[in-house]
């Protein structure tokens, strides 16, 4: 089965595809918000073992999981807010760079939606102009950090020590304080930028975009405070360094120079190595040391190493800590500065689930399988597993909110602890203890409920809009079904 599943890419893509437009419509899903990223599997499938490796898919490449030294093959997820229900999932090999993928994947996102004007939501790796351009091309709608690379740190320098405008505190629409005010969690302003890029047929597509420079307090806190950390390393190292006898003023100013390289204090700290020259009394001859006693004098070499820190550098650093660029080709009148920082705080929604792909209740190591069409036939059928979990949370929690409720007894220990927002493992974990009776006769077979339902798990099942009798009724089929 999990063979003639991954037997053909576009086959599986059209199930996908086929699929995300029927949950699309059966359960009203908003498509405001799609989200996209990329994780690696690493295995401990030896390369090329008799053959069966799955070549072509399972590789050597930038470990998300910090195993370089395993063979990897990279999964891809899209899925849409705000239950992060998956539409989209990809399996390619493990040494392919993400950059390329980000325009093929929004593109399908395109088609399972059936219109390009929802809000693509990805990391600075989606970034690139040319990606950024494509979209904008097609009509549709982006939010990309950019990456720190080339000349971004430069410009974010220019923008944050002399803005064009004065920043205004950022506030997060779904985080109050407690006296019910939006928190205030950072600062930050906008500039308008014209852009023009290349695209692949050779054209050039030019649009407007618009730059949210944003400083998170939270973020700049913290990068403050390891800056803080590493210079006050750096500087006991120093001070309590020493020269090692017969050594050259050169080795020792390698030697300091190497504390500042691995603290990252290259900007900062400036070391110099001092050498002095004294002159000691060497006795000549046993014996002890006297008035008439012959001596002479011989020349010591004593090095120091002394460091001193550019202010200016440090407050600089320590300036620009927290703040990043974000750029999105939205309108402000449809998507606030806020909003638009809200949303990217949200990426966690793709995330998780990698995580119940990874250590959470839908596993997919260690892998077993090893050829390449088993590996994609197992990842759809855990796609279409983790669509099932996200649509349960996402109807359980739509009707929370709809009635303004909260739901009680899921945490183990805590039974008075109210949700909002129970996970599906947390729902389902409340219907383990069911048991079914089974009775076989020569003509049929009978099953009936042994418990009753509990309160909770009557309201679990109204919250999903699943009829009790499920499990109130007892089935009779036929032995000829089986």
């Amino acid at each position: 089965m999990l063979s003639a599943l991954g037997e053909d890419e576009e086959r599986g893509y059209e199930l996908q595809r086929e699929l995300g437009q029927h949950l699309i419509q059966a359960y009203a899903l908003p498509t405001e918000i799609a989200r996209y990223d990329t994780t690696t599997f690493s295995v401990h499938h030896v390369p090329g073992a008799d053959g069966t490796a799955a070549q072509g898919l399972l590789a050597r490449g930038h470990s998300k999981d910090k195993h370089p030294e395993l063979l990897q093959f990279k999964q891809s997820l899209a899925t849409l807010d705000p239950a992060g229900v998956p539409l989209l999932t990809e399996t390619i090999a493990g040494q392919v760079a993400d950059d390329p993928l980000y325009v093929p994947a929004w593109r399908k996102m395109v088609q399972t939606i059936g219109h390009p004007h929802f809000l693509f939501v990805a990391d600075c790796k989606a970034a690139a102009l040319g990606t950024r351009a494509e979209i904008s091309r097609g009509d549709g709608n982006y939010l990309f950090p950019l990456p720190m690379t080339g000349k971004v740190p430069e410009t974010l320098r220019d923008l944050v020590l002399a803005p064009p405008v004065t920043p205004e505190p950022i506030t997060l629409v779904d985080i109050t304080t407690s006296d019910g005010q939006p928190k205030v969690v950072g600062s930050g302003f906008e500039v308008e930028k014209k852009m023009t890029a290349a695209l692949d047929d050779g054209t050039q597509h030019t649009w407007t975009e618009r730059w949210l420079v944003t400083r998170s307090d939270a973020l700049a806190k913290r990068k403050q405070k390891t800056w803080l950390n590493r210079l006050q390393r750096a500087e006991t190292e120093l001070t309590s360094l020493k020269a090692e006898k017969k050594e050259s003023t050169a080795a020792l100013l390698a030697r300091a120079e190497g504390i500042v390289k691995r603290c990252k204090m290259m900007d900062i700290l400036t070391v110099q190595v001092h050498e002095t020259i004294t002159q000691e009394k060497h006795y000549i001859g046993p014996g002890r040391p006297g008035p008439g006693r012959s001596y002479e004098l011989r020349e010591v070499r004593h090095l120091r190493v002394t460091f001193e820190h550019d202010e200016a550098a440090l407050t600089e650093v320590l300036t620009l800590a927290g703040w990043r660029i974000y750029v999105t080709n939205v309108s402000a009148e449809t998507l606030s500065r806020d909003q638009a920082i809200t949303y990217y705080r949200d990426e966690w929604l793709v995330e998780r689930g990698y995580h119940r792909f990874k250590r959470g209740s839908l596993p997919a190591l260690p892998l077993w399988v090893r050829l390449q069409e088993r590996t994609r036939g197992l990842m759809l059928l855990l796609l279409i597993a983790l669509q099932a979990l996200t649509l349960l949370e996402f109807v359980a929690q739509r009707e929370l909110a709809k009635r303004g409720e909260t739901l009680a007894g899921l945490v183990p220990g805590n039974p008075k602890m109210k949700t909002p927002r129970p996970s599906a493992e947390r729902l389902l974990a409340r219907f383990k203890n069911l048991h079914l009776t089974i009775e076989c006769t020569e003509t049929h077979v009978e099953g009936t409920s042994v418990e009753p339902l509990t309160p909770l798990q009557r309201r679990i099942l109204d919250l999903m809009s699943v009829p009790e009798t499920i499990y109130e009724i007892a089935f009779r089929t036929p032995v000829s079904n089986y």
